[in-house]
């Protein structure tokens, strides 16, 4: 009996669920767990968002999948953080999507990298040689909460553009979101003070725009190039440099490998915090102003804001 009345909850919480997105405005579908929850906020009942990506690993290395096709097949909106951040992947989950609105030029495509003032373009040549360098800049500009209110002034136009009957809510929520991640960034600003002008080393360079947010120095990465793997030589000489220039603090994503973390951490007496990189509902960040409340609080945490 109570199988059966668990199955049957089951069951409505299903069709009401599929009920909620054909009843949708807009079916959303993002690259990455940052805008999805972005775009939730603006688009509030007129929208349904999946994220393609779960936001606790690395987001350039990913497999298409079928579930992926048949998202993006469905969807009225396609966002994406661009940059080439998602170039190994998403060509082809667009390929077998076969939906052209929300291909490159389509009406549905919203490409937010077009929107912000993007990090580390490379000049000159560039070759593999220098590791996996965004020939476009730096994508992980959402580290910057500055460009979170960016990201959500091209969702809600792009939104009032699909959807011009509600337009003025999107309008609405839009401005609402920006007041409230104003004050949150006077807040994190506040409780990292005693960061601004500090050196940091980092596993990969992916916190160049959260350092120019909160004003750190990034000095040197784990990796010796993008995407190369530390050597012991390499460790032995980034040891050296973190006792020069007195560094105490090396800032690493969840899915880096640990051993050359915790190489430098026994050899150069410094805190290595891991931090989340993205929004990750299935780890309890579920906002936007969530992910940057988990990585000022890891910081404070670690001593290394007070020093």
């Amino acid at each position: 009996m109570k199988k059966a009345h668990i199955m049957a909850l089951t069951g409505i919480a299903f069709f009401m669920a599929l009920a909620a997105e054909v009843n949708a405005r807009v079916r959303i579908t993002t690259t990455t767990p940052d805008a999805a929850a972005i775009a939730k906020t603006i688009g509030g009942q007129h929208v349904v968002v999946t994220s393609l990506t779960k936001g606790v690993s690395d987001p350039h290395y990913l497999t298409a999948r079928p579930s992926m096709i048949h998202r993006v097949f469905r969807s009225d909106l396609l966002i994406i953080v661009g940059a080439d951040l998602e170039a190994g992947w998403l060509p082809a989950v667009l390929e077998a999507g076969r939906n052209a609105k929300v291909r490159p030029g389509g009406r549905g495509h919203l490409d937010l990298s077009r929107f912000v003032k993007l990090r580390n373009v490379p000049t000159g040549t560039v070759s593999r040689a220098q590791g996996d360098v965004h020939l476009k800049g730096d994508p992980h500009y959402h580290l910057d909460p500055a460009n979170g209110l960016v990201m959500a002034s091209a969702i809600a136009g792009k939104l009032a553009e699909l959807d011009p009957d509600n337009a003025r809510t999107y309008t609405s929520n839009l401005r609402a979101f920006h007041d409230r991640l104003r004050r949150h960034i006077a807040d994190w600003r506040s409780r990292l003070v005693a960061m601004r002008g500090r050196p940091v080393v980092t596993y990969h360079k992916s916190f160049r725009y959260l350092a120019a947010a909160f004003g750190f120095r990034v000095i040197s990465e784990i990796e010796p190039l993008p995407g190369i793997a530390p050597t012991a030589s390499h460790l032995i000489r980034l040891v050296k440099r973190i006792k020069s220039q007195n560094v105490k603090l090396v800032l690493s994503e969840a899915f880096r490998p640990r051993q050359p973390l915790d190489f430098v951490r026994r050899n150069a007496g410094v805190a290595v915090v891991i931090i989340p990189h993205s929004v990750a509902p299935s780890a309890g960040i579920k906002t936007y102003t969530d992910l940057f409340e988990r990585i000022v609080s890891a910081v404070e945490k670690s001593g290394s804001a007070g020093r």
